[in-house]
């Protein structure tokens, strides 16, 4: 009895975690809980950083993403993570070497192809973030959600690029035309002088 109740659990038991692997979403169009990650050793400070990191709080879980990545070395999603937080961070150079070694522990990471994009659009490396974008165009052949927002981020980046610039405001024209001056018939004319009678002082 106890044996089919037990089945019978498992039945009726939540859904697992989304698995990220080839990326996965966690409301931020990459990543997600990785089949590397689930049931292994490291996975509950994972589990806490991806919390944190979708609260922003960015700085917060970095230490976890390092403990998650002490435990199992070289994981694509827990790397793929590091970059997020490293780039949200303003930390270009970090967030880079981060991806590459996602990538280089799993080419087909979507996650991390969505993200090293983005990367490179905001270094302004457009040609680039569109070798992400072929690349996840080569992995998502009936479509998924991060090829769509690179897509977007990308359309995005090229009119903000193509918009003219706002002139700056031009300051106000002084005047240089110069306060009239009063004519001199319009000067009120000198008092005349009073010549002194002649034959002296009477």
């Amino acid at each position: 009895m106890r044996g089919v109740l037990f089945a019978a659990a498992l039945l009726i038991s939540p859904p697992c975690l989304a698995m990220g692997g080839g990326g996965g979403g966690m409301g931020m169009g990459g990543g997600g809980y990785g089949s590397g990650m689930r049931g292994s050793a490291g996975f509950d400070d994972y589990g806490t950083a991806v919390r944190l990191i979708k609260h922003e709080k960015y700085s917060d879980a970095i230490p976890y993403l390092n403990r998650a990545l002490q435990q199992r070395p070289n994981n694509a999603d827990v790397l793929n993570y590091l970059g997020y937080t490293h780039r949200m961070l303003g930390d270009y150079p970090g967030s880079l070497d981060f991806y590459q070694r996602a990538l280089a522990r799993d080419p087909d990471h979507k996650g991390a192809h969505e993200y090293l994009g983005e990367l490179y659009l905001k270094m302004n490396r457009l040609a680039d973030a569109q070798g992400e974008l072929a690349q996840l165009t080569r992995l998502c052949v009936d479509g998924c959600e991060e090829r769509d927002v690179l897509t977007k981020a990308i359309a995005d980046y090229q009119l903000a690029a193509a918009a003219p610039a706002t002139p700056a405001a031009q300051p106000a024209a002084v005047s240089t035309v110069s306060a009239p001056t009063v004519s001199q018939a319009a000067q009120p004319a000198a008092p005349a002088q009073t010549a002194a009678p002649a034959g002296g002082t009477p």
